[in-house]
């Protein structure tokens, strides 16, 4: 194929605004190489969903999902389509399936066929039904961690696997963002290792030209019933936009920009960094503290409650998380170290180092996982040593430490992600 023919992305994901997908910024700078598509989770009318609250479904669709919108800062063109039924009936019934394809197909038509080579992704195993194979089109899975794959779930894992794998066998090709995770569900030598990065336009530290900022709204701007944007009926995410307990911290002031999660995050650990690590540090997560699910963890999540120093500030918003991370000396991972998490590659790490910050992490990550890193994160296997590299990376912490870190996540930023990927799709789909 010739070296400029045009490209055409689509992107098909599972939640139901674009505007607060946690992987927007992935997604957002293959616009820069082409036409970009989003595809919001459409609202589904015999779905559990939208008949346990119909009215609701039907007001918030009006009022923040109706017609053709756009994303005018990275020119996504955005669309949230209305169809039957829900994915597990697709998978059941063919005819099913044929009515909600001949459906969105028809919402979908202002994307031409003359506006370049197709090329579609899906963010999710359950968007499966949406996969043909026309020979003119190319579909790819963007695998973002385990967590999106199985959640917790052992008992699931087995059968989740073979899932995943049978859908990677019918694609053009998937991504994976750990090469441990591009190994696990490698199919036919399909599945590209594509690591995790962050928009360093967003995330601008106070020693870099603040003129690059790209201005990013609040969602209390974008939404003024944030209960629209709500997973669960008890979601805690309030989407704050207020720092005002920050400003009388002591200095040092160490934390992380998400809370403690579930089964992901170890309570006992922290419980003793807490302990360790010395009075005069102020301590402090953006998030909050999820319970686990996992009843071995249930235990160290109760004790971890009754003697907590961390202080939790609630959901802050995406759109201040930078002013948030510029208050804090360190930033930090506390991921369980099993082997679930030796999958993930949290973005959080891409965050704190595009804004300078020096990183002590748990050790839940493989070597070649954080070959990555360049030696510019700090992982600890015991609180002790998490808490001495605290300590160390506090007292010797210095500009050039933090320029160089920054121009690591430069480096690997959404922009040159994006560019790598399309390098790659090139090479792996033979577009070139």
């Amino acid at each position: 194929m010739e070296q400029n023919k045009k490209l055409t992305f689509v992107v098909f994901i599972h939640y139901r605004t674009w505007f607060r997908y946690t992987r927007r910024p992935h997604f957002s700078e293959l616009s820069k190489f082409g036409k970009l598509f989003i595809i919001e989770s459409p609202l589904i009318f015999f779905s559990k969903e939208f008949l346990g609250s119909p009215l609701t479904n039907i007001k918030n669709y009006l009022k923040y999902s109706l017609g053709f919108r756009k994303d005018t800062r990275n020119n996504v063109e955005i669309v949230r389509p209305i169809l039957f039924f829900p994915g597990k009936l697709k998978e059941k019934f063919v005819l099913i399936k044929i009515i909600d394809l001949a459906l969105l197909k028809i919402q979908l038509r202002f994307i031409k066929k003359n506006e370049g080579l197709r090329i579609n992704f899906i963010t999710s195993k359950s968007l499966k039904w949406l996969v043909s194979k026309n020979g003119k089109e190319f579909w790819i899975l963007d695998i973002n961690d385990d967590w999106s794959l199985m959640g917790y779930d052992k008992s699931k894992e087995e059968k989740i696997i073979a899932e995943v794998k049978n859908l990677i066998s019918h694609l053009s090709m998937a991504t994976a963002v750990t090469k441990k995770l591009t190994d696990k569900f490698n199919v036919d030598n399909k599945t590209i290792f594509i690591p995790n990065a962050v928009d360093t336009n967003h995330y601008v530290p106070n020693f870099e030209n603040e003129n690059i900022k790209l201005k990013e709204e609040s969602v209390h701007n974008m939404f003024s019933d944030i209960s629209f944007l709500k997973k669960e009926e008890n979601d805690p995410r309030l989407y704050l936009t207020s720092l005002e307990p920050m400003k009388n911290m002591k200095k040092p002031v160490i934390g992380s920009y998400s809370g403690l999660s579930g089964n992901w995050s170890d309570f006992a650990f922290v419980a003793r960094v807490e302990k360790l690590v010395p009075y005069e540090y102020s301590m402090v997560c953006s998030g909050n503290i999820h319970p686990p699910t996992v009843a071995e963890y249930i235990e160290e999540y109760k004790n971890y409650l009754t003697a907590q120093r961390m202080i939790y500030l609630g959901y802050v918003d995406y759109s201040v998380l930078p002013d948030f991370l510029a208050m804090l000396d360190v930033g930090l991972v506390m991921h369980r170290m099993d082997e679930f998490n030796t999958h993930s590659a949290p973005n959080k790490i891409w965050a704190y180092l595009a804004m300078g910050l020096p990183v002590v992490s748990t050790d839940f990550l493989t070597e070649p996982d954080k070959e990555i890193y360049e030696g510019l994160v700090s992982f600890a296997d015991t609180p002790e040593l998490y808490v001495q590299m605290i300590i160390e990376a506090c007292k010797n912490d210095n500009l050039e430490l933090r320029k160089k870190r920054r121009e690591l996540a430069v480096r690997n930023s959404t922009l040159n992600r994006a560019e790598k990927l399309v390098n790659v799709m090139k090479k792996k789909l033979n577009l070139v």
